[in-house]
């Protein structure tokens, strides 16, 4: 590591008050683990379409994100449990996040396909990645805030 990275690296630890956070913690592993287990229900549904019934790849990925978000919705449903907001409030947020997370999981693959001739698979894994943290961001701070 040299000499710029040690010290940009010291000031953000002592620059950062991570105390802030650490209350996130418990529920970010808890939908760290069911996102992992949501992500590998995509990737093998993404899989399957793609390389077994010859889907395109996007169209796949869309579907695979579908079923995938469904199952996701009912375990953030017992992880979040949210406090005085309507269920059709809820349920439409929910729909517009997931709506966005989808296209930023097919426009991340798209780009890694295309641009950099990446393979299907793991730009399918790379755009769960970063799907994934838009999504927990929108669910925990903006969804299933605290009143």
């Amino acid at each position: 590591m040299n000499t710029y990275a040690k010290i940009f690296t010291i000031f953000l630890l002592v620059k950062c008050d991570f105390s802030k956070f650490r209350h996130l913690l418990p529920r970010f592993i808890k939908y760290f683990f069911a996102g992992l287990f949501c992500a590998f229900i995509d990737w093998g549904v993404f899989y399957l379409f793609v390389y077994k019934f010859s889907i395109l790849y996007l169209p796949a990925a869309a579907l695979a994100f579908l079923l995938s978000g469904t199952v996701n919705y009912f375990l953030c449903k017992l992880i979040f449990i949210s406090k005085g907001r309507r269920r059709i409030i809820e349920y439409v947020m929910l729909l517009v996040a997931s709506s966005i997370a989808l296209s930023i999981d097919l426009g991340t693959m798209y780009f890694l396909v295309e641009f950099f001739a990446l393979h299907q698979m793991l730009s399918k894994i790379l755009g769960t990645g970063v799907a994934f943290l838009f999504n927990y961001s929108f669910r925990q701070f903006i969804i299933f805030s605290a009143k």
